[in-house]
């Protein structure tokens, strides 16, 4: 499935952003992310901290070309050496796990990064999540909202954390409850305390008349 949905989608993202970006983008799910990294050669060398998974190319066309990739696990680290059937200007596809709402990306080297979140979700919130180092963009879309880094030479990572896009309003909601539910519990600690008051000014006044 997630081979049927990277062929359908990257038939258009391969002819290029209509903004100018050239660099990798992270689209990310629920459960794996997906990456589309541009490629101009006949091979490229991968080095990841997770297993990538269903590796396939696209050339300038959206056609899927062969490739042949020998995997080495060293490390730590999850190395690909994958040689092309021929020379491709296009996108090399491919997916990786991801769980919670937490993306971390380390960066090898300088260039453009752009990260997709997963619908209803966004970021920003310095409660909630934002995302380290800021975006140079951000486009909020139904689609999922873009953050995009136009050159990420001195970092060596970025990190976002996002959430549902209804989360402030729910924490707003929760924050409100605990306000109800204290001042509820301070009028009535102030209610006791006049009682217990009054109770002890009775007790005083009915031992001074039985004087």
């Amino acid at each position: 499935m997630l081979v049927l949905a990277a062929l359908t989608a990257l038939a258009v993202i391969s002819q290029g952003q209509p903004d100018g970006f050239n660099g990798t983008i992270y689209r990310l799910g629920n459960d794996h992310v997906e990456v589309i990294q541009p490629v101009d050669g006949s091979g490229i060398n991968l080095t990841l901290e997770t297993k990538a998974e269903n590796l396939t190319l696209l050339d300038e066309e959206g056609r899927q070309v062969g490739i042949n990739a020998t995997y080495l696990f060293w490390r730590g680290n999850n190395i690909y050496s994958i040689a092309f059937e021929r020379h491709v200007t296009g996108d090399l596809v491919y997916f990786m796990p991801q769980q919670g709402q937490q993306f971390i990306l380390p960066l090898d080297e300088a260039g453009q990064v752009r990260i997709i979140l997963p619908p209803g979700y966004t970021t920003g919130d310095r409660i909630l999540g934002i995302a380290r180092p800021a975006p140079d963009e951000f486009q909020g879309d139904d689609a999922g909202d873009v953050l995009t880094w136009r050159n990420t030479s001195g970092y060596q990572f970025i990190e976002v954390n996002y959430y549902r896009e209804n989360a402030p309003q729910a924490m707003m909601k929760i924050f409100g409850i605990l306000v109800g539910t204290a001042l509820i519990l301070l009028v009535e600690h102030y209610a006791s305390i006049r009682r217990l008051r009054a109770i002890r000014e009775d007790a005083e006044k009915s031992a001074n008349s039985s004087r």
